[in-house]
């Protein structure tokens, strides 16, 4: 299936190289999870890319699609809802969007039960905390928690927050950097001693 993601909402998505190394490292049976999906530019990307693949792979997508407090839609709190909704369309049977905050949604899983979770919701310092904090215990062993918005040569004050909440709870040594984007492997069930 060609690639549509281009013509969805804003050019922010900056990590396709990261979800096509998830889809083929994971493979069938895996379990995805996207936290912050706005317009559906990066979920139709991952759709488009399990649906060549031929992997029998399940992907939800966590957002109030309320809008974050930096791009909240005042006028109609159903409008950006609709909008991903209209923009996954042609894929939608492959993508399974959750309509809840992170911190409640991350309770519907069991620990240890994902291999992929990518966090792009909040860039506010304590809700970054709390979402590592949430979703890295439903991780796998030997699977990757990660996010967007973490910046070595930008000093906007989301991506600041950003850096500085993954750098305190992971630890900056345990991660690997790409595309404005952090990636943390879970190698053992040991939670980083920042989070007690």
């Amino acid at each position: 299936m060609d690639h549509f993601y281009k013509t969805i909402g804003e050019d922010w998505f900056t990590f396709e190289s990261i979800y096509n190394e998830m889809i083929y490292r994971f493979k069938d049976g895996s379990h995805f999870v996207e936290v912050g999906s706005w317009k559906g530019r990066s979920a139709s990307y991952m759709g488009v890319e399990i649906i060549n693949s031929g992997y029998d792979i399940k992907f939800d997508c966590i957002d109030t699609w309320n809008g974050s407090t930096e791009h909240r839609f005042r006028d109609d709190i159903e409008l950006l809802w609709e909008e991903f909704n209209n923009n996954i369309s042609p894929i939608k049977e492959f993508i399974n969007p959750i309509r809840l905050k992170s911190v409640t949604a991350s309770k519907l899983y069991k620990d240890n039960s994902l291999d992929f979770v990518f966090l792009d919701g909040s860039h506010d310092y304590n809700d970054v905390i709390s979402d590592i904090i949430n979703w890295l215990p439903k991780v796998k062993i030997g699977g990757v928690i990660g996010g967007h918005d973490y910046k070595v040569d930008d000093e906007t004050i989301c991506c600041m927050d950003v850096n500085k909440a993954v750098n305190y709870v992971l630890g900056k040594t345990n991660l690997i950097i790409r595309n404005n984007s952090w990636i943390f492997e879970k190698k053992t069930p040991h939670i980083p001693k920042s989070l007690y």
